[in-house]
Parts: C-alpha cells; sequence; structure tokens
C-alpha cells in the first residue's frame, strides 16, 4: 500500500508539471496558408496571386506570423514565388504541415520536462507558422515561432531544392526538437549589437545542447554534429582565431555558401563546449541554468563563461 501511494503521488506530480508547462499551440497560420495556396493556383494572373496570398494569409496573420514577418522580412511577393517554384515539395509538405496539432503531446512532455531541469522557465506561446524556406525557426517577444514548412523529414519531396534542403530533410530529428531549440532561445538574454562569434555560437550551440536534454538524450542528427565531432581538434584551431570577431559568415547560417559544404559549424562549436562545461560540472541544474543564463549583452560576460568551462584547455 505504501509503495503505492508513493506511486500515485509521483504520478500526481507529473500531472500536475505538464498542466502547468502546458504550452498555448497556434497553428491558424497554417490554415490560412493553405486557404491562399489553393486559391494562387485557380489563376495565372500574377496580380490575382499576390492579393490572394496578402488578403488570405498575410492580413490574417497571428500575432506570431506578424513578429516573423518582421523578423524575416517576408513578402506576398517571396512567398508566391516559392510556392510557383517548388510545387513538388509543397505538395508533399501539405499532409505534415495540416496534421501538426498530433504532436502536442509530445510538445508538452518537453516543456514539461524543461519546466523540471529549469525552474525559472518562463513559458512561451508556440506558433506554427508558413515561412518562404529560409529559416526553420526565431523567437520574438517571448513567443517561439516555427516556419512549418521546415519540418520536413526524409519522405518530403526535395527534388526541385538545393542540396542543403535535402540534408536536412533528411536529418531533421522532430518537430518537437525544434520547438525544444527555439523554447531555450526565449529565455536567454537578448544578444547585444557587436556581439562576438564566441556569443553567437553560443548562443546557437547551447540551444541544441538543453534541447538534447529535453528530448532525454535524444541525439541530434544534424550533418554539423557528425562533421563537428569527426574533425573538433580542426575546428577548434580555426575558431579560436575567430571568437572576437563579429563576422560569422564562416561560421553560422551560412546554408548552401558554406566552403566544402559544411554549414553552420558554429552551431557544432557552443554545443561541444557547453556539453563539455556539463558533463565537468558537479551541480548539473546549476550548469543548465549557468547555459541558459549567459548574458549575451555582454561579451566580457560571454568570455567569462567561456573560461570558466575550461574547454580550451581541454582542447590544449
Amino acid at each position: 500500500m505504501k509503495h503505492y501511494k508513493l506511486t500515485l503521488i509521483s504520478t500526481l506530480l507529473v500531472v500536475n508539471l505538464i498542466a502547468q508547462s502546458e504550452a498555448k499551440i497556434h497553428t491558424e497560420d497554417i490554415t490560412n496558408f493553405w486557404i491562399a495556396y489553393d486559391s494562387v493556383l485557380t489563376t495565372n494572373q500574377k496580380e490575382k496571386q499576390i492579393k490572394f496570398v496578402q488578403t488570405l494569409y498575410v492580413d490574417k496573420a497571428s500575432l506570431g506570423l506578424k513578429d516573423f514577418i518582421a523578423a524575416r522580412n517576408f513578402t506576398a511577393d517571396e512567398w508566391l514565388k516559392d510556392i510557383t517554384q517548388v510545387p513538388k515539395f509543397w505538395k508533399s509538405i501539405r499532409p505534415k504541415t495540416v496534421a501538426i496539432m498530433k504532436y502536442k503531446q509530445e510538445i508538452n512532455a518537453v516543456m514539461a520536462r524543461f519546466k523540471q531541469i529549469y525552474p525559472a522557465l518562463k513559458q512561451p506561446d508556440i506558433y506554427f507558422t508558413m515561412g518562404c524556406l529560409r529559416t526553420g525557426g526565431t523567437t520574438t517577444h517571448g513567443k517561439v515561432l516555427i516556419a512549418a514548412e521546415m519540418t520536413g523529414d526524409s519522405t518530403t519531396d526535395s527534388s526541385e531544392l538545393p542540396e542543403w534542403y535535402k540534408k536536412r530533410f533528411k536529418n531533421n530529428s522532430g518537430i518537437a526538437q525544434l520547438v525544444a531549440h527555439e523554447a531555450v532561445h526565449t529565455q536567454q538574454k537578448e544578444d547585444c549589437k557587436d556581439l562576438f562569434l564566441l556569443g553567437k555560437c553560443l548562443g546557437e550551440g547551447s540551444c541544441d545542447f538543453i534541447a538534447e536534454l529535453l528530448l532525454n538524450g535524444r541525439p541530434y542528427k544534424f550533418p554539423y554534429l557528425t562533421y563537428g565531432k569527426a574533425h573538433e581538434k580542426e575546428l577548434y584551431n580555426k575558431f579560436k582565431e575567430d571568437i572576437n570577431k563579429t563576422d560569422e559568415s564562416d561560421w553560422l547560417y551560412n546554408g548552401t555558401k558554406a566552403s566544402g559544404g559544411q554549414a553552420d559549424l558554429g552551431y557544432f562549436m557552443g554545443y561541444t563546449i557547453c556539453k563539455y562545461y556539463y558533463e565537468t560540472t558537479k551541480n548539473k541544474t546549476q550548469a543548465i541554468a549557468d547555459i541558459i543564463d549567459i548574458d549575451y549583452s555582454s561579451n566580457e560576460a560571454v568570455q567569462k563563461f567561456y573560461d570558466k568551462t575550461k574547454y580550451a584547455d581541454k582542447m590544449k
């Protein structure tokens, strides 16, 4: 009976934690996008097509999509160009986007886990929108903004897209992973205008590392992590020469422009630094807080955290 009571109490605590961490998930922009998409296909007149995208999608934008448009400068013209240029892609991704809510339970489990390992969590609202095929997601004003068209997987027809997309979809770790990464961003302090590369890489890579913890250690499969783990010393030797520069073009957000085809290796550097700090810190809860609470408004504060990790000593 005593064991039964303890099990019941434990179960109730988990249920209560999930209830407290349940996210507000918005998908109205996906519905509106496909209404606009279907309308675009009824005519070949560009003026009418633009109007459909504008009035049926952009003008009906949720608060999240409005923020996304402001952050990424999306336009009706760009959406129309994407719709008309890669029809096979849109046809294949549509079923996945309209079924986003089937991941609600998994997303809420991630947020409950987040609250558990980081009690200071401020629960973000989550907006699934349709972007312009150039960003997986971002955050603004405490909101998680996900571009649902970028949640493709190995079943997605990416034959009309550049090679980078094919690799991304093949190695996508799932919708919960995207949400987890962006949710960590919502808890971080804002970047300063002239943040050095070190801070930018820690800002992104830390989200990948914490997201792995939120997914109970389910590893990311992104190519930059696979490549990075196999070339860590080589990358570090180059990275340490660039950490106080502001130009991130060789390390972040470089997609198909990356030299040698290896994009976003700055994510790996930030990830592996944070992972090393976590693994070598006795108090894991404090380590998580230290990683999430890095003060990105100050290059000096970022450098102080980096020195604390002793990662440079490891790589000597």
